[in-house]
């Protein structure tokens, strides 16, 4: 295969940049991901590369990659994307996801991003958004409680679920943090699986893993949905 038949999707996030290769198929072949600090490694990294097509989504406008700007390359945005009623302060990762799962699974679908920012994203049959929620990401909740206490600690995502009931404060922190937290997103599953219920209910996002041990009522994990939600795009 020559080099001019790859395609690269690059997902620039509030915490990481992540990008992906893709053959002429649009099969995954390859994947990064760096902090923003770093973008300068991914850069040298996949100099020697060729691509036919480059789609870029992003929800840091300051940071410029050295593929923005090139012949081939798409700075994807919500007007790109073909679902219906995407409003204009929607974040384009949102929508970029939910179509992507949409396009893979099949619709109506609830999309569970659970990233720096955790994101709900509901889409219905006729590719229409019907409603979502954003909340602090689980990760950010622990960060959040260490950055605007004197005393609260920074504490690690549990692997387990954590006991509702603490008797000391790490317990109780990682236990209010998770069952609140879990107990929420579910609330907007039964309610999304009432009125939509053949939807497939997606989780993506680097903490995805940690809701789903946790008991999670969801189908799947994927995380490549941004990513599929690019190469989709007409």
């Amino acid at each position: 295969m020559s080099k001019s038949q790859l395609q690269l999707a690059i997902a620039i996030g509030n915490t990481r940049i992540r990008a992906a290769i893709f053959n002429c198929d649009r099969q995954l072949i390859a994947e990064y991901a760096y902090t923003h600090d770093q973008l300068q490694t991914l850069e040298a990294k996949l100099a020697e590369k060729d691509f036919e097509r480059i789609a870029i989504a992003s929800v840091v406008p300051h940071i410029v990659t050295c593929w923005h700007g090139l012949e081939q390359t798409q700075i994807v945005t919500n007007a790109d994307i073909p679902l219906q009623g995407l409003y204009a302060t929607m974040g384009v990762d949102r929508a970029l996801a939910a179509f992507g799962a949409g396009e893979t699974y099949g619709y109506p679908v609830l999309v569970i991003d659970a990233g720096t920012a955790l994101s709900l994203t509901g889409i219905d049959a006729n590719k229409k958004l019907v409603g979502g929620a954003i909340v602090a990401g689980l990760r950010s909740q622990f960060i959040c409680l260490q950055q605007n206490t004197a005393a609260l600690p920074d504490l690690p995502i549990p692997e387990t679920l954590p006991n509702r009931w603490a008797t000391d404060t790490v317990s109780a922190i990682q236990g209010g943090v998770a069952q609140i937290l879990l107990a929420g997103l579910q609330a907007y599953i039964d309610d999304w699986r009432s009125q939509f219920p053949d939807s497939k209910v997606i989780i993506t996002g680097g903490d995805g893993e940690h809701l789903v041990k946790w008991g999670l009522q969801a189908d799947m994990i994927d995380q490549h949905l941004i990513f599929l939600g690019m190469m989709t795009l007409p």
